[in-house]
């Protein structure tokens, strides 16, 4: 097995454990937690934190609500897009292939519920104060977010490399 393969599975490994983990956690607030109803599963910690099941027919923090057809295939494209790329890439580290594994199964989970539901689970509720409340998301949208911000690592860090390497190469070339 080439090294490109490894990587590509790698990515489809992450995917297919977010996704797994994403649907065993819907499946449970669909089945324990009425719509628009609120749980504190850790009571210290109510109201910071709490479960709150939501139907998200919108984007990324209820943004854009009823544009469930378009945001339906957007998320088809890119579940697409990040495996057809994860084949592809020329680029080969645990580093890429874990953050488009994350990103993958965060979209592949949220495309899931558009499929069958129509519309997005939320349940997870964050907020500082009664003015303050971070918009609602679910493991799906977190794996999204991890996996961005550790792909941004990656390109800051190949980046760094890259100059590192030119560095070298001019420094050799001078001697």
């Amino acid at each position: 097995m080439n090294k490109q393969t490894k990587f590509a599975l790698i990515t489809l490994f992450v995917a297919a454990l977010v996704v797994l983990v994403d649907r065993l956690s819907k499946l449970w607030v669909l089945k324990t937690i009425p719509l628009y109803n609120e749980i504190a599963p850790i009571s210290a910690l109510y109201p910071y934190f709490s479960f709150l099941h939501s139907a998200n027919t919108g984007v990324a923090f209820g943004l854009f609500q009823g544009g469930s057809f378009i945001f339906t295939l957007i998320a088809g494209i890119a579940v697409v897009a990040i495996a057809v790329y994860s084949f592809r890439s020329s680029a080969q580290s645990l580093l890429m292939s874990v953050s488009l594994g994350l990103m993958l199964g965060g979209a592949a989970g949220n495309l899931w519920d558009r499929l069958a539901y129509g519309s997005v689970v939320d349940f997870i509720k964050v907020q500082a104060s009664d003015a303050w409340v971070f918009p609602m998301f679910n493991l799906a949208d977190s794996s999204i977010v991890v996996g961005t911000g550790l792909l941004i690592l990656y390109f800051f860090l190949d980046e760094r490399r890259m100059q590192s390497q030119q560095r070298e190469g001019e420094t050799q070339h001078i001697s």
